[in-house]
């Protein structure tokens, strides 16, 4: 107790001392004071309530375009002190806590192999400074899932996290409408991530779970109302944005909702439907020319299909090895002089190297076949969870958590369709939904096997009571 008391006296010392210094700080520097203090707020968030500071890495992923050192983006120092603080919850009392190991096996252990044969291909990596930063990028990634799983343990958790995807993918989209691009100057939404390709990737997540939201019974209208607005906010910043990686990924997650989206696939299709039909209407009707043409026009994917050919060459030369992790950008050049014709020689031979701009070739050039099966497996370990969370709740009557396991579900194929055209494997959203699937079936779980309310006698007896017309 009297430690108790001692704190308290302490606080407001701790308080005033530290307003004095961000106060000599930002006299100084009023964009590091401004830093330090949104550190602080969001250290105290996270160390009393983590799910509170997952919300917000969720959110911060979005948020790409803040400014930043060249080593720490605001999101990896949000993800570094959320470690910290899981780290020292669950070292200062594991008991009670969920065990992703235990009660999930598989993907616990196909996440480890999957690090630790990125880790192994150092011994062959022609750049090893540049394989141990991906394994730095690849470990606090892969520990999201043991956090997310211990952190979010209640529907309200859900609820906050998923809410906070919704918010980051409406500002994303603010940005990327409310100050459009230029398309006769060949110019493309970014919003506030950065890349026009990787803003529509992460609003479809944003879309589709919006949809579950907008979908979901039990909403009030208010929510049902902002929701739908986000949908159509999120589809005007995809078609903005020029990816047709971007809208090929929309194509697969309409495809998809008719077939995954369980009792809501015609509310699914006639919302997806009016968002093809504005895209359309858009691309036939408004946009400028350049923009038409960049759509309807190929071109080689601007040299992305000269890149894959030499991550093609790349697997058939090192097809269980790989060349390292990381280290397509930096063995390129050595696959430009094989049989085949390249057009864009100019990509390979640069200052900054470009990467493959394909999530799923990359870490088959990098690692191999045993890496890139690996990293396919803990996809469709998180895929299958989230799909068992929308059972379990729909087995309760609980549809509104359903349909945002369900929009959950469409947004990640959304999103793995557009990495299809992107190198994202080191994406924060993108491990972040990944982690999500499990947590959510563990929350689904734990509601289906609280001890129901017990039923009073007089109330059985009127339930089995026959009814008389």
């Amino acid at each position: 107790m009297n430690a108790r008391v001692r704190e308290l006296e302490l606080f407001p010392a701790t308080v005033l001392a530290t307003a004095a210094i961000l106060g000599v700080v930002a006299a100084l520097q009023p964009l590091l004071a401004v830093a330090a203090a949104a550190g602080l707020v969001f250290a105290y968030v996270v160390f009393n309530d983590l799910a509170a500071g997952f919300a917000i890495l969720a959110l911060l992923s979005f948020l790409d375009t803040l400014p930043s050192s060249a080593s720490l983006s605001p999101s990896k120092a949000a993800g570094l002190l959320i470690a910290v603080a899981w780290l020292a919850r669950y070292s200062s009392s594991a008991k009670g806590q969920r065990d992703l190991f235990g009660e999930h096996p598989f993907l616990t252990w196909v996440l480890i192999a999957f690090f630790s044969w990125s880790a192994l291909s150092l011994v062959w990596a022609p750049s090893t400074s540049i394989a141990l930063e991906s394994l730095f990028r690849y470990a606090p990634n892969i520990l999201l899932f043991p956090i997310a799983y211990t952190a979010i343990r209640t529907r309200r958790d859900v609820l906050l996290v998923l809410g906070a995807i919704v918010l980051g993918a409406i500002i994303a989209a603010s940005f990327g409408v409310l100050q459009p691009p230029s398309a006769e100057l060949g110019e493309r939404a970014t919003g506030t991530v950065g890349d026009p390709n990787e803003l529509a990737a992460f609003l479809l997540v944003g879309l589709a779970l919006a949809a579950g939201f907008a979908l979901g019974r039990g909403r009030s209208l208010l929510v049902r109302l902002v929701s739908i607005f986000t949908v159509a906010l999120c589809a005007a910043a995809v078609f903005l944005s020029l990816s047709r990686g971007g809208l090929v990924a929309l194509g697969v997650l309409m495809l998809a909702g008719t077939v995954f989206a369980g009792k809501w696939r015609g509310a699914l299709a006639v919302m997806l439907g009016l968002v093809a039909i504005g895209g359309v209407l858009y691309f036939t009707t408004l946009a400028p020319l350049p923009a038409r043409e960049r759509i309807t026009t190929a071109n080689g994917g601007a040299g992305r299909s000269d890149i894959w050919k030499l991550g093609l060459r790349m697997v058939r030369a090192h097809p269980i090895d790989g060349v390292g992790v990381g280290n397509f950008p930096v063995v390129s050049p050595d696959y430009v002089l094989q049989p085949g014709t390249l057009e864009r020689t100019d990509l390979v031979f640069s200052a900054a190297p470009k990467v493959t701009h394909n999530t799923y070739l990359e870490i088959l050039s990098e690692t191999g076949f045993p890496g890139f099966l690996l990293f396919a497996g803990a996809i469709l370990s998180c895929l299958a969870c989230a799909l068992k969370a929308a059972r379990v709740w729909g087995s309760q009557g609980q549809t509104d958590m359903e349909a945002l396991a369900r929009g959950l579900f469409l947004g990640l194929v959304g999103m793995l369709t557009a990495d299809f055209f992107i190198s994202e494997m080191y994406s924060k959203l993108l491990w972040v939904a990944l982690a999500l699937c499990p947590a959510l079936l563990a929350v689904a779980r734990s509601e289906r096997d609280e001890p129901q309310p017990a039923t009073s006698p007089a109330r059985r007896t009127e339930r089995r009571r026959p009814v008389i017309v």
